[in-house]
């Protein structure tokens, strides 16, 4: 059964293990801390039967904008709706707090992610040469709310 609860600090080394399985990075603990502090209903997890599977961390960038800085999911928990009810918590988080924009970055490559944020409403608007550590370029995606 699929939950979505507000991340909590003792998440931290389930969802460094979602990260470091999914998108091949690593990020320190004090990341996820500081982005809790930052904005803690805006970062959300998913449980699947007690099992943290996936989570959003976001920033506010600015009075009416926000920033999605990793949405991860595991591997074998991908397509079965979990991102898409992330980013739906999400997005009603954003509309309750008077955002009217919402921007994330994707790798390049990643064409999966893109039709997944395309579909969801994100539109393309910039290439970020070298956006990731490896040199690949980013894509950034904008969504009007």
């Amino acid at each position: 059964m699929l939950r979505l609860r507000p991340f909590s600090p003792s998440d931290i080394p389930h969802v460094r293990y979602i990260v470091e399985s999914s998108m091949k990075e690593e990020y320190p603990a004090s990341m996820f801390f500081d982005i809790h502090n930052h904005w803690r209903d805006g970062f959300i997890v998913s449980d699947y039967s007690g099992s943290t599977v996936g989570f959003i961390a976001p920033l506010k960038t600015g009075p009416k904008r926000a920033r999605i800085l990793v949405l991860a999911v595991l591997e074998t928990f991908r397509c079965q709706g979990i991102g898409t009810a992330l980013m739906t918590a999400f997005t009603n988080e954003c509309g309750l707090k008077g955002m009217s924009v919402i921007e994330l970055e994707v790798r390049e490559s990643n064409k999966a992610a893109i039709r997944f944020y395309a579909k969801l409403g994100y539109q393309a608007v910039d290439v970020l040469p070298k956006f990731y550590k490896d040199g690949e370029d980013g894509l950034k995606m904008l969504r009007n709310l």
